[in-house]
């Protein structure tokens, strides 16, 4: 008898965060699934991700293409390495590989990369966090290829919101992003909604290219 109620309160405790688990890795997969679908990257892309961080973006990108390499740019060394790639290369179930990765190192108003050489350039959580926008958005330019395009992942707020905790910067309202775009000149492609967050936000993504 004890045992059966052992196992009962053991199914009461452990059930509802392992539904908890089952929610978030199936909206996970749902959520990778449109960004890839949007992506719609090929074998001849020329692609580089600007402001990595640890990859956990880009990771699970790489490891459903895992004949694709990427440059991997961001200002923070101690974020972007081997090391952590490697641990999200772990995390997402080692689909992808770390020779994928070419790491490069910029600064607020520079890639380091150089210009006209991506095909595909993407930001994913970056842009609300940017210094100086207009001089990134213009290296954006730069380093993409003719007819290239810009894709971009960020959380967007219905309202304004107070600064991120961690970051130093808000968020975009839709409408505040889409001017900052087509101030600097990028014409809007596609877009579409990947992930309905809690607390009156929302995840969305942008294709853009240039005007000029």
């Amino acid at each position: 008898m004890k045992s059966i109620i052992y196992l009962i309160l053991l199914f009461v405790i452990v059930m509802p965060c392992f539904s908890q688990k089952l929610n978030y890795d199936s909206l996970t997969f749902v959520k990778q699934q449109v960004i890839l679908d949007f992506l719609n990257l090929s074998s001849n892309d020329k692609i580089a991700d600007i402001g990595t961080g640890a990859g956990y973006s880009l990771v699970p990108i790489a490891g459903s293409n895992p004949n694709i390499s990427f440059i991997v740019e961001d200002i923070d060394s101690s974020t972007l390495n081997r090391k952590k790639l490697l641990a999200q290369i772990k995390r997402f179930g080692n689909k992808a590989n770390i020779h994928q990765f070419n790491i490069v190192y910029g600064t607020t108003t520079s890639t380091n990369l150089p210009a006209s050489s991506f095909n595909k350039v993407l930001m994913f959580d970056v842009i609300h966090e940017l210094s100086d926008r207009q001089t990134m958005l213009n290296e954006i330019k730069r380093i993409l290829q003719k007819g290239g395009s810009l894709f971009i992942e960020e959380i967007l707020v219905h309202n304004p919101q107070k600064k991120e905790r961690h970051c130093d910067y808000p968020f975009f309202t839709e409408i505040a992003f889409k001017q900052l775009m087509t101030d600097n000149n990028f014409i809007l492609k596609k877009e579409k909604i990947s992930f309905e967050t809690v607390h009156k936000k929302y995840i969305k993504m942008f294709e853009y290219q240039t005007a000029n």
